[in-house]
């Protein structure tokens, strides 16, 4: 059996990547750098959240994993396919906070993938402007803002007809409201109703969750007060 030539091996796996050890340590350098700045920023973004440390870590590692995947992809197609295959049977679970984590996360790896390309103006000045839009539009929906946003959820007896008590209490803790769905359940022994809510300034959440559980007839009550976030959990 004729053995494999170097020519073959070639056409089936692409060229090898001609890379030295300064070009791979520049370019990893450079999208951890560019990682961390992102990072910062996006902790700076979200001054009404506990940052997650792991999120914070991830935009980090993620900038140097997108530049390790495009130094090893390089312009070969085939190796490109083949990440695709092997990614696909990766199922991701991890539920992001807001949209604003998901636009950060495509953030750092943009940047990454930058650095892996050797396009290290691209990584550096994309990652200068983008930050510098991000923290400019923090600024002004903070000075725009009538302050944070929660989800309400509470649920009702329906016999008890106490919808009117409680709206009695949205309005002194509460300054804007907006209902998002009103539906029955239980075959119509609960009512169940949920709200946008923003409180007044010397308000807090707690005393407007006790007031609420002390009205009579009140099954549930939740809160979800992370700005941004999804549903109340059900």
């Amino acid at each position: 059996m004729e053995l494999v030539s170097q020519i073959d091996l070639e056409l089936a796996f692409g060229q090898a990547l001609n890379l030295d050890l300064a070009q791979i340590l520049q370019a990893l350098m450079l999208a951890l750098i560019c990682g961390a700045a992102i990072a910062v920023i996006y902790r700076i973004s979200i001054p009404n959240r506990i940052a997650s440390p792991a999120m914070l870590v991830a935009l980090v590692l993620l900038a140097g994993v997108g530049a390790m995947v495009m130094m090893v992809i390089g312009n070969n197609i085939a190796r490109a396919f083949s990440l695709v295959g092997a990614l696909a049977i990766v199922r991701f679970r991890t539920r992001l906070a807001s949209p604003l984590d998901i636009t950060f996360v495509f953030f750092t790896l943009a940047a990454g993938i930058a650095a892996g390309v050797f396009a290290f103006q691209v990584a550096a000045l994309g990652t200068a402007v983008v930050g510098l839009a991000a923290l400019a539009l923090q600024a002004f929906v903070l000075l725009t803002s009538q302050g944070p946003g929660h989800l309400l959820r509470f649920d009702l007896a329906a016999y008890q007809g106490t919808e009117g008590a409680m709206l009695q209490v949205l309005d002194r803790h509460v300054r804007r409201r907006s209902l998002l769905e009103a539906r029955s359940l239980r075959f119509g022994e609960t009512l169940s109703y949920r709200y946008r809510i923003v409180l007044r300034r010397d308000r807090t959440l707690e005393p407007l969750l006790r007031e609420m559980s002390d009205v009579e007839g009140v099954e549930q009550v939740i809160i979800d007060a992370r700005e941004d976030s999804g549903d109340p959990a059900e």
